[in-house]
């Protein structure tokens, strides 16, 4: 029963946890990023071939999600295991899906799928991937986007089309992605690529299944310049700010593509049901910087007990909240759900502090008005953190790499509390009466 000093959340709310299955699964040897690790690009000389070994302990990950009483899950499809050749079905992978989701329906939770989370099969990169937007070459993912469709349908009834366009851009700019290139005007027709393809999943599925509901998912990067008193250092980040949020949001309600003036593609026009918004931190841009960019504040606080360790990713509670009005000022009428939200840290209390901090902002959204449905947590056990490796931490629980253990985080059992609740309980407010932390710029 919900206390007077509660903070609750509207009546159905969604209390989720988010995996991609690249950074779970294990064996996902047939996409781009596993050629990328093959190069000797990720820390530590890590790899995801083991990763959390989650295709064959679903069914224990699972159950840990009924621990931590969520009743919604976001996981993604590996395109590459369903066609690991051009038109080319895997049935036996597909089915292992399906039974993955017949085991989150027999807990009683809502499953999120999601089509594109940042992989792509090796065959399709080399007919030009994301830098290839023949018809021939994008109906290979309008055939995939049909067979989960038909495959799922009256199962799942949520969809992700893409995982974080702007982020997929990195991989043609930093180089320290995959692909691994730094070329600006491949990066652009890249993210352009993938609007497109947000497009092609949002139709196939809805042809499929017009009950279903379909939404894009956009990581909002809160974007600040390295020298606020620097007229380059603004203009440059007025830009990026454009490449990673404006762009999306233009081609969503005008169907123009990046950079796109004269002609246009309406059918990217009114292609959500609902908008997901990803949010982790701020960066601060110069040309200057070796790599444009710095994840964080000179605030020392990222470096002290491995706060922010291995990615530097200060928290910002209060960007969390302007990343949230700012999508729903763009899409003032279509419901939201927070599909990504969390931190790599090796201190969990400090995980517990930053996550009610975020819910606290989370709320105050929905009290002015914003229709926020549900919240993933990145994300539910830790895992293969891209070019970082192991070493971030962003799980409720704790996993051991060597003998795959896995152990629910003191911050699992809060997350477990509150959404139970479907409320911040005053017991949990009142242990971290901390006002929201603001990074120094």
């Amino acid at each position: 029963m919900a206390q007077k000093e509660d903070i609750v959340f509207p009546k159905g709310f969604l209390w989720g946890t988010a995996t991609a299955a690249h950074q779970i699964e294990g064996g996902t040897t047939n996409n781009n990023w596993w050629l990328f690790e093959k190069e000797g690009t990720i820390k530590n000389n890590d790899s995801a071939l083991v990763a959390c070994d989650h295709w064959n302990r679903f069914k224990q990950d699972f159950d840990l999600l009924k621990k931590l009483n969520c009743n919604a899950y976001r996981m993604s499809i590996e395109w590459s295991r369903v066609f690991p050749q051009p038109g080319t079905l895997d049935k036996k992978a597909l089915d292992h899906y399906v039974t993955m989701i017949n085991e989150l329906l027999k807990r009683k939770i809502t499953p999120f799928v999601t089509l594109f989370h940042f992989t792509l099969p090796i065959w399709w990169c080399n007919e030009g991937g994301l830098l290839n937007r023949d018809k021939k070459h994008l109906e290979h993912f309008k055939q995939f986007c049909d067979v989960v469709a038909k495959t799922l349908k009256g199962k799942v009834k949520f969809y992700n089309t893409i995982n974080e366009p702007s982020i997929v851009m990195l991989g043609y700019i930093t180089g320290t992605s995959a692909p691994g290139q730094k070329n600006m005007l491949k990066a652009i027709k890249a993210l352009g690529t993938t609007m497109l393809m947000h497009a092609i999943a949002y139709h196939s599925i809805k042809s499929v299944d017009p009950d279903a509901k379909v939404g894009i998912v956009h990581n909002v990067q809160i974007t600040k310049p390295y020298n606020p008193d620097s007229i380059m250092d603004k203009l440059f980040t007025a830009f990026a700010d454009y490449c990673f949020n404006g762009a999306i949001i233009r081609s969503l309600k005008k169907g123009k593509l990046p950079l796109q003036i004269f002609s246009s593609h309406r059918e990217l026009i009114n292609t959500n049901d609902f908008i997901g918004v990803n949010f982790y931190n701020f960066i601060r841009l110069s040309l200057r910087l070796k790599d444009l960019a710095v994840p964080a504040t000179d605030n020392p606080i990222c470096g002290k007990k491995g706060l922010c360790v291995s990615l530097g990713w200060e928290p910002y509670p209060e960007g969390f909240y302007l990343a949230i009005k700012r999508m729903h000022n763009a899409f003032p009428h279509i419901p939201m759900y927070i599909t990504e939200n969390g931190i790599g840290t090796n201190d969990d209390s400090w995980r517990q502090r930053v996550l009610i901090d975020h819910l606290k902002m989370l709320h105050k959204a929905i009290t002015e008005g914003v229709d926020i449905r549900g919240y993933f947590y990145w994300s539910l056990i830790d895992n293969f953190e891209w070019e970082h490796g192991y070493e971030p931490r962003f799980g409720l629980v704790h996993v051991d790499f060597k003998t795959q253990k896995r152990t629910i985080k003191p911050s699992g059992m809060v997350y477990a509390h509150i959404a139970k609740s479907n409320a911040l309980p005053a017991a949990i407010l009142k242990k971290f009466p901390e006002e929201i932390y603001k990074p120094q710029f």
